[in-house]
């Protein structure tokens, strides 16, 4: 069993993120996406996650088991949503595979967009993905989409957020 605490990322945390995203993404799609896409060292993505830690153009959040990273979420918020999605994107849920099943990635979904409406790609391959967000309300929406990166096909998900009455309203 994993034991996390979790905490907003640090620009100092960049590396870790990036070193993170490396792992998760050879657990979860080896097999699936070109290995050359796969085995992309870590240090070419500390950049970018340095200028989304730096900026806040994402908010990132980590969950740490001891000095380790278990899992990492980043969300963004749009000024100008596009047309008929929430303004709250999830572009990040990353979970390392032992930590999987044990109501962390849960946990990381909540202190990213607590009862917030937001929107999310999941490419059509990551069933496992599928079922967790839709038993956290989302929904796919359209059609597919293909992912210029790696080749892949992706569904746009959505949650509407929570209604909660005002004090008084039933």
């Amino acid at each position: 069993m994993i034991i996390a605490r979790l905490a907003t990322a640090r620009v100092e945390d960049a590396p870790a993120v990036a070193a993170f995203q490396t792992l998760a993404w050879q657990q979860t799609y080896r097999g699936l996406i070109d290995d050359a896409l796969l085995d992309v060292p870590a240090s070419s993505r500390v950049d970018r996650w340095t200028e989304r830690i730096r900026s806040g153009s994402r908010t990132v959040t980590i969950a740490w088991a001891a000095s380790a990273i278990v899992g990492v979420a980043s969300t963004s918020v749009e000024d100008s949503p596009r047309a008929g999605l929430p303004p709250r994107e999830l572009h990040t849920l990353y979970l390392r595979r032992d930590a999987q099943g044990a109501g962390l990635g849960s946990r990381l979904l909540h202190a990213a967009i607590g009862d917030d409406a937001a929107h999310l790609l999941v490419f059509e391959v990551n069933e496992r993905a599928q079922r967790f967000y839709a038993h956290h309300g989302f929904a796919s929406v359209g059609g597919t989409l293909l992912d210029p990166g790696t080749g892949l096909t992706e569904r746009r998900w959505v949650r509407p957020g929570r209604v909660i009455a005002a004090p008084g309203q039933a």
